[in-house]
């Protein structure tokens, strides 16, 4: 029996960042089961070929796309590996993000609508998934609709309507973009159950059975070797400092590490509290400016996500920053909470998805976005005894199983 065939659409499949390690994850367990096939953008030449399964089809940016969505270019400098970002491209996506509507990958619409209508009359997909972000591609599903009998699924992280970052006049749009084209899909996945509720609050057409969950997982290399239920408490070396570790993305307004950076000052100069913190990720220097060379605090730059498991091992506790607004709830909290150490979870708010999810969880100390409150949370964690969430419970949110959630959806999709 000949598989289904399936097209991910993916802006960036093939890059870092949550939404890559999304559908890469839950793509690579399909190809088994589906012909998978993924399209991308890319600033390079455009190819053909394939990983773990899954096809991946490239298409090359547009003049004018490469120019609105420029390639980030990171260096690690410094003897700490400090992070240094083009500060030009920084001020250049906030003026892109208020000048092109849905989003600066508008550029790109018609080649790209071209290419999923080649790609899906060469291949017969039974199923295109259009992940959002960037919106954009939700412009290929009226096409899709009007010249295929294949079926439509968009992938949201955060909605575009009553996005954060948007201003007043540009939500009304966002609101206007999203009614229209979503008329166009048979199903709306979303990684949240606070993301289904609001769309199932603002579009009335769409029916509690066209809006799925299918959250974010984790990767099997972060269960733990052996399976205890709790532990003594994070393992410090005799004559080191206690380590701190934060693996993630920093945002102006929405996630920032300032009040973590002054928490660790505090605690250096206590005496018998020695703290270190090292930060990675691709952060801009804006988040690392005038604490290049701060007492206990180390930049290491990005780290690829095969060896994140190391980074977390590496560490007596577990930073993680919460989005100070927003519906999305990141998908490093999975991460962080399942890797058997103890977490200082950061809150700018007292009601967030990512706090839902950590209710209950013993391993997880949850403070204010504050540097005394930071300061003693730490304190408190040096001396916990943590209960961690048992082997049973991690394995429900593996890639795997989100996979087979999404399976579930493409059968569902294949017999209607």
């Amino acid at each position: 029996m000949q598989k289904q065939a399936v097209l991910f659409v993916v802006r960036s499949y093939s890059r870092t960042g949550a939404l890559p390690i999304r559908f890469r994850q839950i793509a690579g367990f399909l190809a088994g089961q589906f012909s998978v096939h993924v399209l991308e953008l890319t600033h390079h030449r455009e190819d053909t070929r394939v990983e773990n399964g899954v096809t991946i089809h490239s298409l090359e940016y547009s003049r004018p796309g490469k120019i609105f969505n420029p390639e980030k270019s990171w260096t690690v400098t410094g003897k700490t590996g400090s992070a240094r970002y083009a500060g030009s491209l920084a001020v250049i996506k906030r003026l892109i993000r208020g000048l092109l509507f849905p989003d600066s990958a508008v550029t790109e619409a018609v080649n790209l609508r071209r290419e999923v209508l080649r790609l899906t009359g060469e291949y017969r997909f039974s199923t295109v998934v259009l992940s959002a972000f960037p919106f954009s591609v939700l412009l290929c599903a009226k096409s899709l609709r009007g010249r295929t009998d294949t079926r439509i699924i968009l992938d949201v992280g955060d909605p575009f309507y009553k996005n954060s970052t948007n201003g007043y006049f540009r939500d009304l749009l966002a609101r206007r973009f999203e009614a229209r084209h979503l008329k166009f899909i048979d199903r709306l996945v979303v990684s949240s159950e606070a993301v289904r509720q609001h769309y199932l609050a603002n579009y009335s057409f769409l029916t509690p059975e066209k809006v799925r969950t299918v959250a974010m997982g984790i990767t099997e290399s972060l269960l733990p070797a052996s399976e205890p239920e709790s532990a003594t408490g994070a393992e410090r070396s005799p004559d080191g400092p206690f380590r701190l570790v934060y693996a993630g993305q920093l945002y102006r307004k929405m996630r920032e590490p300032f009040e973590l950076y002054s928490a660790v000052s505090v605690l250096n100069r206590e005496e018998g509290k020695a703290v270190s913190l090292r930060m990675y990720g691709s952060f801009s220097s804006e988040f690392s400016a005038g604490f290049e060379h701060a007492e206990g605090i180390e930049f290491m730059g990005p780290v690829a996500h095969g060896g994140i498991a190391r980074v977390y091992r590496s560490a007596d506790a577990l930073v993680f920053i919460d989005n100070a607004y927003g519906l999305q709830t990141p998908g490093k909290i999975f991460e962080v909470a399942f890797v058997q150490k103890p977490v200082l979870f950061i809150a700018d708010r007292d009601q967030s998805p990512a706090l839902a999810f950590v209710r209950g969880l013993n391993n997880i100390i949850v403070v204010k976005n504050s540097a005394e409150s930071i300061a003693g949370a730490v304190r408190e964690i040096m001396t916990m005894n943590p209960v961690y969430p048992s082997a049973e419970k991690v394995r429900e949110f593996l890639w795997e199983k989100r996979a087979e959630e999404y399976s579930k959806i493409l059968n569902e999709l294949a017999v209607e």
